[in-house]
């Protein structure tokens, strides 16, 4: 499935989405249908600033909770200062579900471990439904707290999601 109408040029970060996919072990791909990305079946774990993106932080770190080895994300101090402190709130819900997640003074260190089921609170902040969603892919029983908190920024977002998980165009 490809994300139609996938910008070739943006001043949003769409070229640093894809540089850490790729980094992570994803297959990226433009075409005229749009963007198509992959899974190669290993998440491999990375070390990266994001401090120009730091709207990415809360899904890496989660796709960082599921990689074969350690990750190291940096450069996002501030966003203590969102709806939460997310770096606080990502280390506490990953650790919670038997992650071991660290806080940085300017982000995360992140050793994947064998993760299990349990509930995700969002503190009623988007970025973290959206990285409980990611984990969910792969761990069964995540429960998301207030998920309809990411309505606030992305109202689409479990209308699409839901039918990215059935495979619907």
């Amino acid at each position: 499935m490809a994300i139609g109408g996938w910008p070739w040029q943006t001043t949003q970060p769409a070229g640093h989405t894809l540089d850490l996919l790729t980094r992570l072990g994803g297959r990226c791909e433009t075409t005229d249908g749009g963007l198509a990305v992959t899974g190669t079946g290993t998440i491999h774990g990375i070390t990266a600033d994001l401090g120009d993106v730091p709207e990415l932080a809360s899904v890496l770190a989660a796709l960082a909770a599921l990689a074969d080895s350690p990750s190291r994300l940096t450069g996002i101090g501030h966003i203590r200062q969102q709806e939460t402190d997310r770096l606080a709130a990502l280390a506490t819900e990953i650790n919670g579900l038997g992650g071991d997640v660290a806080e940085l003074p300017d982000g995360l260190a992140i050793r994947p471990r064998p993760l299990h089921g349990g509930v995700f609170a969002s503190y009623d902040d988007h970025r973290l439904v959206m990285a409980a969603a990611v984990l969910g892919l792969a761990v069964p029983g995540i429960e998301v707290e207030n998920p309809a908190t990411v309505g606030k920024t992305f109202p689409e977002f479990t209308s699409l999601w839901l039918e990215m998980l059935k495979g619907t165009p």
